[in-house]
C-alpha cells in the first residue's frame, strides 16, 4: 500500500511539474527559468502601465463629474464640522458629507429635468422655422392644416 501511494505522489508530482512547464514555459524553450520571469515581468509591466493610463484616464473624468464635485465639497464640510465632535470624528463626518453632496446632486438633477419638461423648447429663429414649414407647405409635402399647426406651436398658441 506504501509503494502505490508513493506512486501515486510521484505521479501527482509529475502532473504539477508538467502544469507549472506548460504555464511558465513563456519562451517555449520546455523549462521554467529566468527567462520566462523576464518574459512574465514584462508583460506584467507593460500591462500595469496600460492599465494605469486607463486609471488616470478614468480618475481625470470622474474629477469633471458634478456628482463628484459635490461629494468632495461636502466631505470638506462634513470632516471640516466634525472635528470637534469625538464620536463622530472628520472621517465619519467626511462619508456623511459625501453622502450629502451626492443627494444634493440627484435633487439638482431631478429640479433641472423637471424644469426642462415644463418650459417648451423655443427655436431661436422662429421666422426661419415658419419659413421651412411654409416651404414644405407649398411644396405640397405639408397640408394648410400640418402648417397650422406647427405655426401655433411655434408661436406659442398651443
Amino acid at each position: 500500500m506504501n509503494g502505490k501511494l508513493r506512486n501515486l505522489a510521484g505521479k501527482v508530482k509529475e502532473a504539477i511539474s508538467a502544469t507549472a512547464v506548460l504555464v511558465g514555459d513563456l519562451n517555449g524553450d520546455g523549462k521554467v527559468d529566468h527567462e520566462d520571469a523576464k518574459i512574465a515581468a514584462k508583460w506584467a509591466k507593460k500591462n500595469a502601465s496600460a492599465i494605469g493610463d486607463e486609471a488616470a484616464k478614468v480618475g481625470k473624468e470622474a474629477l469633471q463629474s458634478e456628482m463628484v464635485r459635490d461629494a468632495a465639497a461636502g466631505a470638506a464640510v462634513g470632516a471640516a464640522i466634525a472635528i470637534p465632535i469625538p464620536v463622530i470624528g472628520p472621517l465619519a463626518g467626511a462619508a456623511i458629507g459625501a453622502g450629502l453632496g451626492v443627494y444634493k446632486n440627484i435633487l439638482r438633477k431631478d429640479s433641472n429635468a423637471h424644469q426642462a419638461k415644463e418650459q417648451p423648447a423655443v427655436p431661436k429663429d422662429v421666422h426661419t422655422e415658419l419659413l421651412k414649414f411654409d416651404d414644405l407647405r407649398q411644396k405640397s409635402i405639408i397640408t394648410d392644416a400640418e402648417f397650422e399647426i406647427q405655426k401655433s406651436r411655434l408661436l406659442g398658441s398651443n
